[in-house]
């Protein structure tokens, strides 16, 4: 796969497993996680080694107002970073947005990076995050599904 294609890749993976961006169920953000699980174990032919941080995946989550209104929200980002002199940085991020309530605004916020450890141990990591571990326990519905993808 080529950074450049990265986000039609995830689409398509989302489409197989019967979710699309816009609205989701609560029942759908594990599917997102198993996706982007097998997503992020796609080599990318572009990308310096993940040994050189150049292809890693964070998650995190967090109450925001990036889309001009507090909203809590939980994310999984692929970062790229390209190979050779040419070392843009590249992020797909794939966002899951609530509404704030007061369940999800005591999560706090957290981050977590892949770098250093396999994507099992990450993705295990991952899904015990304070955030992650609400969302995947289907607490609300969620409002929407966004997968972005933007030049760092």
């Amino acid at each position: 796969m080529q950074i450049r294609d990265a986000r039609a890749h995830l689409v398509a993976m989302l489409s197989q497993g019967g979710v699309t961006p816009g609205a989701i169920t609560s029942t759908d953000v594990s599917t997102v996680v198993d996706v982007y699980r097998r997503f992020a174990r796609i080599p990318t032919d572009d990308a310096a080694p993940a040994a050189d941080d150049g292809d890693g995946v964070l998650a995190q989550f967090g109450t925001y107002s990036f889309r001009g209104y507090n909203e809590f929200s939980v994310d999984l980002t692929r970062q790229f970073m390209q190979s050779g002199n040419d070392a843009r940085l590249w992020q797909l991020e794939c966002t899951v947005y609530y509404a704030p309530s007061m369940a999800n605004r005591a999560l706090a916020s957290g981050e977590l990076w892949s770098f250093g450890m396999t994507l099992d141990e990450f993705f295990d990591h991952a899904a015990a995050l304070p955030g992650w571990a609400w969302a995947l326990a289907g607490s609300e519905e969620p409002r929407e599904l966004v997968v972005a993808f933007s030049e760092v």
